[in-house]
Protein backbone atom coordinates (compact mmCIF):
# COMPACT_ATOMS: atom_id res chain seq x y z
CA UNK A 1 0.00 0.00 0.00
CA UNK A 2 1.39 3.50 -0.74
CA UNK A 3 1.64 6.07 2.09
CA UNK A 4 -0.81 8.65 2.24
CA UNK A 5 -1.39 11.89 3.35
CA UNK A 6 -4.63 11.42 5.65
CA UNK A 7 -6.35 14.75 5.75
CA UNK A 8 -8.93 13.72 8.06
CA UNK A 9 -8.95 11.56 10.98
CA UNK A 10 -11.65 9.00 12.50
CA UNK A 11 -12.89 9.00 15.70
CA UNK A 12 -10.67 5.46 15.75
CA UNK A 13 -7.21 6.57 15.38
CA UNK A 14 -7.58 9.42 18.20
CA UNK A 15 -9.51 6.71 20.74
CA UNK A 16 -6.43 4.41 20.02
CA UNK A 17 -3.89 7.17 20.09
CA UNK A 18 -5.04 8.12 23.94
CA UNK A 19 -5.52 4.43 24.35
CA UNK A 20 -1.96 3.85 24.08
CA UNK A 21 -0.98 6.68 26.10
CA UNK A 22 -2.98 5.30 28.56
CA UNK A 23 -1.09 2.02 28.38
CA UNK A 24 1.86 3.36 29.55
CA UNK A 25 0.23 5.17 32.80
CA UNK A 26 -1.29 1.39 33.26
CA UNK A 27 2.25 -0.02 33.39
CA UNK A 28 3.28 2.81 35.66
CA UNK A 29 0.27 3.09 38.38
CA UNK A 30 0.66 -1.31 38.71
CA UNK A 31 4.54 -1.44 39.67
CA UNK A 32 3.50 1.84 41.74
CA UNK A 33 0.43 -0.64 43.30
CA UNK A 34 2.23 -3.51 43.61
CA UNK A 35 5.41 -2.05 45.50
CA UNK A 36 3.12 0.47 47.90
CA UNK A 37 4.60 3.68 46.03
CA UNK A 38 2.88 6.44 45.52
CA UNK A 39 2.47 7.06 42.16
CA UNK A 40 2.35 10.89 42.46
CA UNK A 41 6.15 10.86 43.86
CA UNK A 42 8.63 12.65 41.53
CA UNK A 43 10.86 9.87 43.24
CA UNK A 44 8.96 7.13 42.19
CA UNK A 45 8.26 9.08 38.89
CA UNK A 46 11.95 9.21 37.69
CA UNK A 47 12.56 5.19 39.09
CA UNK A 48 9.55 5.05 36.53
CA UNK A 49 11.02 6.47 33.40
CA UNK A 50 13.71 4.92 34.26
CA UNK A 51 12.31 1.45 34.37
CA UNK A 52 9.85 1.80 31.42
CA UNK A 53 11.59 4.01 29.09
CA UNK A 54 11.72 1.30 25.96
CA UNK A 55 8.09 0.73 26.60
CA UNK A 56 7.15 4.49 26.55
CA UNK A 57 9.39 4.76 23.60
CA UNK A 58 8.09 1.95 21.37
CA UNK A 59 4.30 3.60 22.46
CA UNK A 60 5.84 6.55 21.09
CA UNK A 61 6.51 5.02 17.97
CA UNK A 62 3.03 3.17 17.60
CA UNK A 63 1.18 6.62 18.26
CA UNK A 64 3.03 8.05 14.99
CA UNK A 65 3.01 4.92 13.18
CA UNK A 66 -1.19 5.01 13.76
CA UNK A 67 -1.21 8.78 13.33
CA UNK A 68 -0.07 8.61 9.59
CA UNK A 69 -1.52 5.37 8.96
CA UNK A 70 1.50 4.23 8.22
CA UNK A 71 1.46 0.62 6.42
CA UNK A 72 2.27 -1.17 9.70
CA UNK A 73 0.12 0.52 12.12
CA UNK A 74 -1.60 -2.41 13.13
CA UNK A 75 1.64 -4.73 13.76
CA UNK A 76 2.73 -1.81 15.50
CA UNK A 77 -0.34 -1.36 17.91
CA UNK A 78 0.01 -5.06 18.55
CA UNK A 79 3.54 -5.19 19.51
CA UNK A 80 2.72 -2.22 21.85
CA UNK A 81 -0.10 -3.99 23.46
CA UNK A 82 1.60 -7.15 23.87
CA UNK A 83 4.97 -5.27 25.51
CA UNK A 84 2.76 -3.27 27.76
CA UNK A 85 0.43 -6.77 28.79
CA UNK A 86 3.88 -8.90 29.14
CA UNK A 87 5.67 -6.65 31.45
CA UNK A 88 2.74 -6.42 33.69
CA UNK A 89 2.04 -10.33 33.40
CA UNK A 90 5.92 -10.24 34.64
CA UNK A 91 4.89 -8.66 37.70
CA UNK A 92 2.39 -11.15 38.72
CA UNK A 93 4.95 -14.13 37.96
CA UNK A 94 6.92 -12.00 40.72
CA UNK A 95 4.09 -11.20 42.67
CA UNK A 96 0.30 -12.30 42.56
CA UNK A 97 -1.95 -10.18 42.75
CA UNK A 98 -5.51 -10.49 42.33
CA UNK A 99 -6.61 -6.48 41.20
CA UNK A 100 -3.69 -6.51 38.63
CA UNK A 101 -4.72 -9.72 37.48
CA UNK A 102 -8.53 -7.93 37.23
CA UNK A 103 -7.56 -5.10 35.49
CA UNK A 104 -4.93 -7.00 33.39
CA UNK A 105 -8.23 -8.89 31.90
CA UNK A 106 -10.15 -5.84 31.02
CA UNK A 107 -7.33 -4.19 29.33
CA UNK A 108 -7.11 -7.45 27.07
CA UNK A 109 -10.53 -6.80 26.44
CA UNK A 110 -10.17 -3.27 25.73
CA UNK A 111 -7.34 -3.84 23.61
CA UNK A 112 -8.93 -6.44 21.14
CA UNK A 113 -11.55 -4.53 20.52
CA UNK A 114 -9.73 -1.29 19.72
CA UNK A 115 -7.41 -3.73 17.46
CA UNK A 116 -10.76 -5.09 15.59
CA UNK A 117 -12.33 -1.47 14.84
CA UNK A 118 -8.43 -0.31 14.21
CA UNK A 119 -8.01 -2.86 11.65
CA UNK A 120 -11.08 -2.58 9.75
CA UNK A 121 -10.81 1.03 9.57
CA UNK A 122 -7.65 0.52 8.05
CA UNK A 123 -8.87 -1.57 5.51
CA UNK A 124 -11.34 0.99 4.24
CA UNK A 125 -11.07 2.05 0.76
CA UNK A 126 -11.13 5.54 1.13
CA UNK A 127 -7.64 5.07 2.78
CA UNK A 128 -6.44 2.27 0.60
CA UNK A 129 -5.01 2.85 -2.89
CA UNK A 130 -5.12 -1.01 -4.00
CA UNK A 131 -1.80 -0.46 -5.44
CA UNK A 132 2.04 0.48 -4.08
CA UNK A 133 5.22 2.79 -5.29
CA UNK A 134 6.72 -0.89 -5.91
CA UNK A 135 4.72 -2.30 -8.56
CA UNK A 136 6.51 -3.17 -11.59
CA UNK A 137 3.95 -3.08 -13.69
CA UNK A 138 0.99 0.06 -14.52
CA UNK A 139 -1.43 0.03 -11.71
CA UNK A 140 -4.82 -0.95 -12.89
CA UNK A 141 -4.34 -2.84 -15.69
CA UNK A 142 -8.15 -2.95 -15.86
CA UNK A 143 -9.65 0.55 -16.41
CA UNK A 144 -12.77 1.49 -14.75
CA UNK A 145 -12.97 5.07 -16.05
CA UNK A 146 -14.26 7.79 -13.36
CA UNK A 147 -14.14 11.41 -13.23
CA UNK A 148 -14.03 14.09 -10.27
CA UNK A 149 -15.77 17.21 -10.27
CA UNK A 150 -14.87 20.38 -8.34
CA UNK A 151 -15.16 24.13 -9.07
CA UNK A 152 -16.68 23.30 -12.73
CA UNK A 153 -13.30 21.39 -13.48
CA UNK A 154 -13.53 17.46 -14.29
CA UNK A 155 -10.30 14.93 -13.86
CA UNK A 156 -10.72 11.91 -15.51
CA UNK A 157 -9.41 9.35 -13.58
CA UNK A 158 -10.04 5.06 -12.95
CA UNK A 159 -11.19 3.76 -9.56
CA UNK A 160 -8.77 1.40 -7.97
CA UNK A 161 -10.59 0.22 -4.94
CA UNK A 162 -13.87 0.71 -3.39
CA UNK A 163 -16.55 0.09 -0.61
CA UNK A 164 -19.97 0.80 0.33
CA UNK A 165 -18.48 4.00 2.14
CA UNK A 166 -16.27 5.05 -0.42
CA UNK A 167 -13.82 4.57 -2.95
CA UNK A 168 -10.42 5.36 -4.07
CA UNK A 169 -9.24 6.80 -7.29
CA UNK A 170 -6.16 7.10 -10.09
CA UNK A 171 -6.25 10.62 -11.26
CA UNK A 172 -5.13 10.53 -15.21
CA UNK A 173 -2.79 13.87 -14.24
CA UNK A 174 -1.97 14.79 -10.68
CA UNK A 175 -3.89 17.23 -9.27
CA UNK A 176 -4.42 19.23 -6.00
CA UNK A 177 -8.18 18.40 -5.25
CA UNK A 178 -10.67 19.92 -2.99
CA UNK A 179 -11.98 18.85 0.21
CA UNK A 180 -16.08 18.51 -1.45
CA UNK A 181 -16.51 16.92 -4.69
CA UNK A 182 -18.65 15.04 -6.99
CA UNK A 183 -17.49 11.67 -8.00
CA UNK A 184 -19.07 10.40 -11.54
CA UNK A 185 -18.19 6.35 -12.32
CA UNK A 186 -18.97 5.25 -15.85
CA UNK A 187 -19.77 1.71 -15.35
CA UNK A 188 -21.96 -0.59 -18.18
CA UNK A 189 -22.88 2.38 -20.36
CA UNK A 190 -24.23 4.53 -17.06
CA UNK A 191 -23.08 6.83 -15.09
CA UNK A 192 -23.73 6.97 -11.52
CA UNK A 193 -22.90 9.90 -9.09
CA UNK A 194 -22.42 10.47 -5.63
CA UNK A 195 -20.98 13.50 -3.73
CA UNK A 196 -17.75 12.80 -1.25
CA UNK A 197 -15.38 14.25 0.94
CA UNK A 198 -11.74 13.86 -0.09
CA UNK A 199 -9.78 11.96 2.98
CA UNK A 200 -6.83 11.28 1.61
CA UNK A 201 -4.58 11.32 -1.08
CA UNK A 202 -1.13 10.53 -2.21
CA UNK A 203 2.08 12.74 -1.81
CA UNK A 204 2.62 12.90 -5.08
CA UNK A 205 -0.83 13.95 -5.85
CA UNK A 206 -2.17 10.80 -8.19
CA UNK A 207 -4.35 9.25 -6.31
CA UNK A 208 -7.30 10.17 -3.51
CA UNK A 209 -9.52 8.69 -1.21
CA UNK A 210 -12.98 9.88 -1.34
CA UNK A 211 -15.78 8.95 1.28
CA UNK A 212 -19.10 9.18 0.48
CA UNK A 213 -22.47 10.70 2.09
CA UNK A 214 -24.99 8.83 3.17
CA UNK A 215 -28.05 8.96 0.09
CA UNK A 216 -31.03 6.86 -0.14
CA UNK A 217 -31.37 5.49 -3.51
CA UNK A 218 -32.93 7.95 -6.35
CA UNK A 219 -35.22 6.90 -9.23
CA UNK A 220 -34.04 9.72 -11.53
CA UNK A 221 -30.17 9.74 -10.90
CA UNK A 222 -28.04 6.47 -10.37
CA UNK A 223 -25.80 6.97 -7.54
CA UNK A 224 -23.14 5.14 -5.56
CA UNK A 225 -25.45 2.72 -3.72
CA UNK A 226 -26.59 1.16 -6.69
CA UNK A 227 -23.32 1.07 -8.24
CA UNK A 228 -22.10 -1.42 -5.37
CA UNK A 229 -25.21 -3.55 -6.03
CA UNK A 230 -24.37 -4.17 -9.49
CA UNK A 231 -20.98 -5.26 -8.83
CA UNK A 232 -21.56 -7.18 -6.45
CA UNK A 233 -24.48 -8.76 -8.18
CA UNK A 234 -21.94 -9.25 -10.60
CA UNK A 235 -19.31 -10.49 -8.09
CA UNK A 236 -16.85 -7.50 -9.26
CA UNK A 237 -14.59 -7.13 -6.92
CA UNK A 238 -11.08 -4.22 -6.81
CA UNK A 239 -8.33 -7.21 -6.85
CA UNK A 240 -9.98 -8.31 -10.29
CA UNK A 241 -8.44 -4.44 -11.69
CA UNK A 242 -4.93 -5.67 -11.21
Amino acid sequence: MEQLKVKKKDTIIINVVIYLGLSFFFVYLQHAYRHHLSPFSLVYFEKGVELFWYIALILVGAVIMIWKHHRYAVMAYQLSIFLVGFKVLEGLFIEFNKIIVIALFFYAIISYFLYQLLAYYLKLASINPNYSESDLFEPLLRKMPCAVIFNDQEIEGNLCNWDIDGCFIKLALPKNIPRHVQVKVFFGDREFTQNGEVVAGTLDLSGVGIKFEKTKKDLNVFNWSEFMEIVQELGFKPERLR
